[in-house]
């Protein structure tokens, strides 16, 4: 059992892999990249979309000209109660509880005063969100990976980056563009035609919007071998 559990785990993280690099590949490609079957592939992806295996691939808005997303890391006297009353509270895209200096994290659209909030303590850290990057998951043992993360640490000598000036692209989307955007930013393989039908938008506005993603978002696939809740 254990070896065909380990050798299921390579054939999901051959799959993953062939998402990580192209977020819309198709089952056929994937399947002649990889060497499994069709049927193979079709199940091996149902099974890791449900068990927490695979999520995304998802979007996260890159920042522009006339576009900013802004991180809150405060603290609460009850985090449980904040999170409840955050979700669905206007303008903010994101929050979640956590644990340490901060107990809960908030990505907003827009600037907001978050300490008139009850329950409200401290505010850690705001400011405006920059560029979001997920890792590619490697296939190595738990001892090699921290065989490496030691040698990186041994390695790793301070010193202080120089900040370049970059010029932000200006975000020229429209109504039909930010349609999109919701419609596929949990996932950007779902479906295409039923979802354009569904926001009413034409696949020509859609194919122009895709030509649009490196410029102004970043693709995410995250890949857990013993499933995200573990």
């Amino acid at each position: 059992m254990d070896k065909i559990s380990r050798m299921k785990r390579r054939s999901y993280h051959k799959i993953y892999e062939q998402i990580y690099q192209g977020p819309r590949i198709s089952i056929i490609d994937i399947t002649q990249n990889t060497g499994l079957s069709r049927n193979t592939v079709r199940r091996y992806l149902q099974e890791m979309y449900s068990q927490g295996i695979l999520i995304g691939p998802y979007l996260r808005m890159k920042p522009a000209q006339n576009y900013r997303e802004y991180m809150y890391l405060m603290n609460f006297s009850d985090p449980f109660f904040a999170f409840k009353g955050l979700k669905g509270f206007p303008h903010v895209l994101c929050c979640a509880i956590t644990f340490g200096d901060w107990n809960i994290m908030v990505v907003t659209n827009r600037l907001l005063d978050f300490s008139q909030l009850v329950g409200f303590q401290s505010m850690v850290a705001r400011g405006v969100k920059r560029i979001t990057n997920t890792p590619k998951v490697e296939y190595i043992s738990w001892d090699l990976c921290f065989t490496k993360i030691n040698e990186k640490i041994k390695e790793f000598t301070p010193a202080q980056r120089e900040s370049k000036t970059r010029t932000l692209p200006y975000l020229t989307w429209d109504t039909d563009e930010w349609k999109l955007y919701h419609a596929f930013k949990s996932n950007m393989r779902q479906k295409i035609t039923p979802t354009l039908r569904k926001i009413n938008v034409r696949y020509e506005t859609y194919r122009e919007w895709m030509g649009t993603l490196d410029t102004h978002c970043t693709i995410h696939t995250e890949f857990y071998p013993e499933e995200c809740k573990t």
